[in-house]
């Protein structure tokens, strides 16, 4: 997926820096798997940046461009594109085939700030 080089919301991840960025992180993570030919993927994105730029602090939101990293497509088991996940405390805790609209996505990330509120809590 192209990404505009001016906003740094969403983080670019590969096999290189998944460890790092997604299963170290501090903050529950919104995995966008997309490929660059990919309309619905191109129709997801302005809802997938909304999101990262509304929960700063709150939701890491990253994206893997399938077409160059397949070796981390098939090592997450993504099927198709777009599929988002949802990642918390290293483990894949949510996953969505496809892009139902705006509320599906703001769906799986409000779940991922409320299941980060409870473990925040024990």
């Amino acid at each position: 997926m192209t990404r505009d080089p001016r906003d740094n919301a969403i983080t670019p991840v590969n096999g290189l820096n998944f460890e790092q960025e997604v299963l170290r992180a501090d903050l529950p993570v919104l995995i966008d798997v997309s490929a660059t030919w990919c309309a619905p993927c191109k129709a997801a994105h302005p809802v997938v940046l909304a999101l990262a730029r509304a929960n700063p602090g709150r939701l890491k939101v990253v994206q893997i461009d399938g077409g160059e990293s397949p070796e981390l497509v098939e090592r997450l088991g993504v099927r198709g594109f777009p599929t988002f996940l949802g990642v918390s405390g290293g483990d894949v805790v949510a996953r969505r085939v496809g892009f139902g609209g705006r509320r599906p996505l703001e769906e799986l990330a409000n779940s991922l700030l409320a299941l980060n509120s409870r473990e925040a809590s024990v």
